[in-house]
């Protein structure tokens, strides 16, 4: 079963670039802010190492552009699904003109699952 993402999981571009989350107070795993859909979607990434180039059409990842999958179809906050580490999803970045699509988390808790 998969496990809720919380503010001290990993979530990053696929190129090591961290997404800089932002937890739901209502929540907590461990003393951690579990993360919706809002904690992620639009927030920045840092650190990617991928570098602009204009003439190939490559853009190094800078935000998290859509969440495409890892809601909680059970597990709810104030009617909104938590996270999981199945999430997948795009960011602003692009390798030769073509989205990236390497969003993916780790969750770094083993003490709540979720379908």
């Amino acid at each position: 079963m998969p496990r809720v993402l919380t503010d001290v999981s990993t979530v990053d571009c696929g190129h090591v670039g961290l997404v800089a989350t932002a937890g739901e107070t209502k929540l907590k795993v461990g003393g951690a802010l579990v993360l919706l859909e809002a904690g992620i979607q639009g927030r920045s990434v840092g650190g990617c190492p991928v570098v602009d180039d204009t003439n190939s059409g490559t853009v190094k990842c800078r935000t998290v552009t859509a969440v495409t999958a890892g809601r909680s179809t059970k597990l709810r906050v104030n009617g909104r699904p938590v996270m999981l580490d199945t999430l997948a999803g795009e960011t602003s970045g692009k390798a030769a003109g073509t989205p990236v699509r390497l969003l993916r988390a780790t969750a770094g808790q083993s003490k709540l699952e979720a379908d």
